[in-house]
Parts: C-alpha cells; structure tokens; sequence
C-alpha cells in the first residue's frame, strides 16, 4: 500500500510539473506573438513610409522632368532666337562694311578734291603775285595755266579776268578784250562784271572799234555800280571819249 500511495504521488507530482512547463511555453508563445505583432506592425509602418517616400519620389521626378522638358524648350527656343540674331548681326556687319566702304570712298574723294583746290589755290595765288609784280608774261602763263589745269573751278572767272587784265598790261588789246568779254558772257554775275565792263570799253577804244559800244558799256558801269570803283574811272573814259556823234541827216 505505501508502495502503491509513493507511485500515485509521484505520478501526480509529475504531471503536476507537466502542467507547468505547457503553461510557460504557451506564455513564452504569446509573448513571441506579441513580440511579431509589434515588428509586423512596425514593418508596415515602415513600409507606408517608403510608400509615402516613394510617392513624393515620383511628384518630384515628374516635377524634374517637367522642368527639364521646359528648360529644353527654352534652350531651343533660345537656339532661334540666337539663330535669328546672329542672321542679324552678320547682316548689320555687311551693311556696316559697306558703309565703312562708301565713307572711306567719299573720304579719298574728298582728300582729292581738297589736293586739287588746294593746288589751284596756289597756282592762282602765284599767278596774282607774278602780276602785281609787274611781271605780266609770267602772270598770263600762270593763268593761262591753271584755266587749263582746272577748267570750271569755283575762281575760273576771277582767273579769266586777270588773265585779260595781264593781256592788257602788255598792250595786247585783242587777247585781253576776248577774256573780258568770256567773263561778260559766262560769268555775268561775277563779282568781276564791273571791272570787265570797264576794261572791255578800254580795249575797243584802244582798237578804235566800236566807240558807241564801248561807250554803252562804259555808262552801265556808271548807272549799274555807282559805289564800285570802276564807276569812276568808267566816268573819267567817258569824258575822254566824249560825246557820241551825230549822224549826218539826208539834208546835210
């Protein structure tokens, strides 16, 4: 009987320790449980961050593309509009380089002309020199020269008149009277007329031809310029050349 009473009690002690270690495995499996829970909740919230993430990845890489779309449109509106300007430029520099052309064109022609003015000017001056020296070949060939060198220049009828007032210096009334009278006819508004009046008068009284003429040119100086210095001594001819003749009627 005591043998029989030590087995029931070790049988009982054995499943009551058989009843403990189940109750603490079913614990420890509930706490891994819990445990899981909280990393698969925390893995989950984890991923909806990454998916958070990884939307506001995609808005700001279509944000990115949409940028880069615009900035390549600009780049190549940019590349026109750079086109255009350039089209532009070169043809402003052609237009610049023709006028840079004309300019120095219209400079070289201007250099010349100033050349040629300056050389008639002196030739001219010379010429004035020679005859107020009383050297009146040398101041006819000078004038003769430079109507020759530069015909139709701005002091071709003062140029004329000296060389008709040299003419006469040296008595050579027929050459002087034609430069007078060139003066007379082309230039009739040069400021030579008076003096070429006068002295045209004087070479047809020194040639004895035509005194009424002379002496018609010698009154239009005296009504025409009554303050030149030519009146007078236009005057003074026409007391020397007196009064026009009468003509001889039928009855005398």
């Amino acid at each position: 009987m005591k043998v029989r009473g030590g087995l029931l009690a070790a049988a009982a002690a054995a499943g009551l320790s058989g009843c403990y270690a189940t109750q603490q495995d079913v614990l420890g499996v509930a706490q891994q449980t819990d445990s899981l829970r909280g990393q698969i909740n925390d893995l989950k919230k984890t991923i909806s961050s990454m998916q958070a993430n990884q939307a506001d990845l995609s808005v700001q890489i279509k944000s990115l593309h949409e940028d880069l779309t615009a900035y390549t449109e600009t780049v190549k509106a940019s590349q026109g509009d750079m086109g255009q300007l350039s089209t532009k430029l070169d043809a402003l520099g052609a237009q610049i380089s023709g006028k840079v052309t004309q300019l120095g064109v219209t400079i070289s022609a201007a250099q010349q002309a100033q050349g040629r003015e300056t050389a008639a000017s002196q030739l001219l001056l010379t010429a004035q020199n020679r005859l107020q020296a009383k050297d009146y070949e040398q101041a006819a060939a000078s004038f003769e020269e430079y109507l020759k060198r530069f015909p139709g220049g701005a002091l071709t009828d003062v140029a004329l008149y000296q060389l008709g007032v040299a003419y006469y210096d040296l008595k050579q009334w027929e050459k002087a009277g034609r430069q007078f009278a060139m003066v007379l006819d082309k230039y009739p508004k040069s400021g030579q007329t008076p003096g070429a009046r006068l002295h045209y008068a004087q070479c047809l009284i020194r040639l004895k031809k035509n005194r009424d003429e002379a002496r018609a040119y010698l009154e239009s100086v005296v009504s025409d310029y009554p303050k030149a210095p030519e009146a007078e001594d236009a005057a003074a001819a026409l007391k020397r050349l007196g009064p026009p003749k009468r003509k001889k009627t039928a009855e005398q």
